[in-house]
């Protein structure tokens, strides 16, 4: 059966009455399809526009290809949209290789997925074995970031942060001199290169990214900083709605994928630097 990718737009001016249902295997057949929700200008996560998908988005289509169902997409601006769309799987949710089954759901994952519903739930969203680490480094112009492995190193540097995020609250608690002007990852990267910030803390991806497609930019990570907390983080899917029979299912395709290099090979076509989970 020939693979269709079906493109939804959820306009986040839309209201819900209710939560709409999803996410069991016997759900996901009936339909012929594995709904799946994603941002629409998330690169290298996801994008709907253009011939680049996105890492999250090959990955799904992976996962649907192993189902042999269709991959159905819903495009969200906001995440807490996610709760009302129906969906299936979000791409990334934070997964701890030792936790038990029952602690696979992710409250309080910050910055990815969050399960603050969970507990209202007969399947609450479960995140997947992990799949990938998420590293985060300290990104600058050489000159301005090497040598700087810890906090006090950076009393003289000008950090750019996105407000809100565990980095702002760092560099407050830490009495370091911040800018919080930036809304995503890809513009914080940006404002490090183009001088308007000293370095910022950039996601393992999106730096991989960023040097990708802007070849003649040197810019260096640390990625050895000592953040005095652990900040890189085991990656993995979110399930919503998931059965017992679901989670083995998708964790069973996910095995598969990284046994085949399916997923490292994913990652490199992006010029990312694939890191194992820990």
């Amino acid at each position: 059966m020939k693979k269709l990718i079906f493109i939804i737009i959820l306009f986040p001016l839309l209201s819900y009455s209710k939560v709409v249902l999803s996410g069991s295997l016997d759900e996901i057949n009936a339909r012929g399809a594995l709904r799946v929700c994603s941002f629409s200008d998330r690169l290298p996560f996801s994008s709907r526009s253009g011939e680049v998908r996105g890492i999250q988005v090959e990955l799904a289509e992976e996962i649907a290809k192993e189902l042999n169902v269709d991959l159905e997409i819903t495009w969200l601006r906001y995440r807490f949209h996610a709760r009302k769309a129906g969906c299936d799987m979000m791409m990334e949710a934070v997964s701890r290789e030792n936790d038990a089954a029952d602690k696979r759901d992710i409250e309080g994952a910050k910055p990815l997925t969050r399960a603050s519903d969970s507990k209202k739930q007969k399947f609450p969203p479960t995140a997947s074995i992990p799949i990938v680490r998420m590293e985060t480094y300290l990104v600058g112009l050489k000159e301005l970031v090497l040598g700087k492995t810890n906090l006090k190193s950076l009393k003289n540097l000008n950090i750019g942060v996105m407000r809100g995020t565990w980095s702002h609250m760092l560099m407050q608690k830490s009495k370091i001199k911040y800018r919080t002007k930036f809304v995503t990852e890809a513009e914080l990267i940006k404002g490090v290169a183009d001088g308007e910030v000293d370095a910022g803390f950039i996601s393992s991806p999106q730096y991989w990214w960023f040097l990708k497609n802007n070849p003649s930019i040197k810019l260096e990570a640390v990625k050895n900083f000592d953040f005095t907390i652990d900040v890189s983080l085991n990656v993995g899917v979110l399930m919503r709605g998931a059965d017992e029979k679901t989670v083995t299912k998708i964790n069973n395709i996910l095995t598969k994928l990284l046994s085949d290099n399916k997923i490292q090979d994913i990652y490199a076509s992006y010029g990312i630097k694939y890191v194992a989970p820990k």
